[in-house]
């Protein structure tokens, strides 16, 4: 079998588990607007976790509330706080030994679901500072999510964070989230309980802590984050989420980004349009989310 997964941690977590209980050739990667437009291969030997539903596909799991779900699904499907942990309760049964992921899991939930607290935002260090080390925007770098895989399946914390290229990756991000950080700072605003925030035409901008949004405007309950999608050019990224500090938003993200041809959870979701409908479609959800 092989694996398509998304270039998170969940969805890397979801490949650990799979691949002590399936027999795994392959392992590739994918963002969700690929598959859910049907524009990767996808066979009867392809296990999809973290990924929207491909009826081509052998077995499928995931934990995305706006995902459609065949009648008659082979894997699992249910709303988690992670995916990672809808395979690991799919399997614990027949492989109990699946419990040394227990703390793997734990934190996975946590970085997934963005249970997270301010001082660890603000300062993130472990599982979630290696998370954030992990983008699929960047497809250089998919050596580097096979490898921290393989360390995720055999060795601890502290044998992963310590390995030199995880290091290094971890010491570059953190440099580059100071520069993320300024540009957070200087390119939001809020309108009413919405923290908007627009990266758009800021190319060199390097990936930083998706958190600190929240972080810097606690007062806030959602918010929109704009940036050019860098797998499509002409497209823009549109990303909405509940503030993880002020939890007093009751909408469903997923059910909004879906009608915009995107997806996600109850509290976070996103979707790529086309750059010319961008501030359109800003106005529209702007319109639907001010005082919800």
């Amino acid at each position: 079998m092989n694996i398509l997964t998304r270039a998170d941690l969940d969805g890397l977590v979801c490949a650990v588990i799979l691949k002590n209980t399936e027999t795994i050739e392959n392992i590739r990667f994918s963002e969700p607007k690929f598959v859910q437009d049907g524009q990767v291969e996808i066979t009867a030997q392809d296990i999809i976790t973290n990924l929207p539903y491909d009826p081509r596909c052998g077995m499928w799991f995931d934990h995305h509330i706006a995902n459609t779900r065949p009648k008659d699904l082979k894997g699992a499907f249910r709303l988690a706080p992670s995916a990672a942990r809808v395979v690991y309760e799919h399997y614990i049964e027949k492989f109990p030994d699946l419990k040394r992921y227990d703390e793997l899991l734990l934190q996975t939930d946590r970085v997934d679901a963005a249970d997270l607290t301010y001082a660890e935002v603000m300062d993130p260090q472990g599982y979630l500072l290696l998370s954030m080390t992990i983008d699929g925007k960047y497809h250089g770098d998919e050596s580097y999510w096979l490898k921290v895989i393989d360390l995720l399946k055999d060795k601890p914390l502290a044998g992963v964070m310590a390995d030199p290229e995880v290091s290094a990756k971890c010491s570059k991000f953190l440099e580059g989230n100071e520069v993320f950080k300024q540009a957070v700072r200087d390119h939001s605003r809020v309108d009413k309980n919405v923290l908007i925030t627009d990266l758009r035409g800021l190319e060199s901008l390097p990936s930083g802590n998706r958190y600190l949004l929240y972080a810097f405007q606690s007062t806030t309950n959602l918010s929109i984050k704009l940036s050019d999608d860098l797998e499509r050019p002409g497209m823009v990224s549109i990303g909405v989420g509940y503030n993880i500090f002020n939890k007093t938003a009751n909408i469903n993200v997923g059910e909004l980004m879906k009608k915009y041809g995107g997806g996600g959870h109850k509290a976070v979701g996103s979707t790529r349009v086309k750059k010319e409908n961008a501030d359109k479609v800003l106005d529209e959800i702007l319109g639907y989310l001010v005082q919800k």
